[in-house]
């Protein structure tokens, strides 16, 4: 099995390459510098994998929630190789990869920032199904639905929230990436059909819909 994943959506960007049975692995801890690394990391694990593109069985990566610029840079690049080399995309969720770092746990709570004080939470059982889809609230409202959950569980997050809800926080995400991706392998589909997870509306439109409402429109 081999196949390219990238995170472009989440806090850090990362990638993946299996080949073979090998895996090569990078997280840059700033997703903000997607456009700028995600290329160069591509080519550099290709090369230490000994793979081309054209190897690759599928592609897949992180359809959000998260930024929308970001969101947008990796669907478009697996897009783009899953036309070039004719090979399936997979989709995964930046809330599931944040819960396949606690695999295992009978209850998993996800959770990763949303800006302007919201925050995307996602609830998973110990073998990955999802109990809880993918929704945003807002500090007061995830406080109060995690102190309702009256059985075992375990609270991961990012690290731009982890602190303040005292979240594990997992540094490295790459067995977690492989493991998530591989769970998904009966769920490829053409490029033409994988579909980002955008929960909240992009902030120029929110920013815009405040001045329509000020200016009573």
């Amino acid at each position: 099995m081999n196949y390219l994943a990238i995170d472009t959506a989440s806090e850090s960007l990362k990638v993946l390459v299996c080949h073979n049975g090998s895996y090569e692995y990078f997280q840059c801890n700033d997703f903000t510098a997607a456009s700028v690394k995600l290329m160069p990391e591509v080519d550099a694990l290709l090369r230490r994998s000994g793979a081309k593109l054209s190897d690759m069985d599928f592609f897949a990566c992180v359809t959000g929630p998260g930024s929308f610029t970001g969101i947008r840079i990796g669907m478009a690049t697996i897009k783009a190789f899953a036309y070039v080399c004719n090979k399936p995309v997979i989709g995964v969720t930046a809330l599931e990869l944040l819960a396949y770092n606690c695999k295992g746990e009978d209850t998993i709570v996800s959770v990763c920032d949303a800006s302007n004080g919201m925050r995307y939470v996602a609830v998973y059982d110990g073998c990955m199904h999802e109990l809880l889809s993918p929704k945003a609230l807002d500090r007061d409202e995830l406080s109060a639905f995690i102190a309702e959950i009256d059985e075992p569980y375990a609270l991961v997050a990012d690290s731009r929230v982890a602190d303040e809800i005292g979240a594990r926080c997992p540094e490295d995400c790459g067995k977690a990436f492989a493991e998530v991706v591989e769970s998904h392998i009966n769920d490829a589909v053409n490029g033409n059909e994988l579909q980002p997870l955008y929960i909240r509306k992009p902030q120029a439109e929110r920013d815009l819909e405040k001045k329509s409402d000020k200016a009573g429109v």
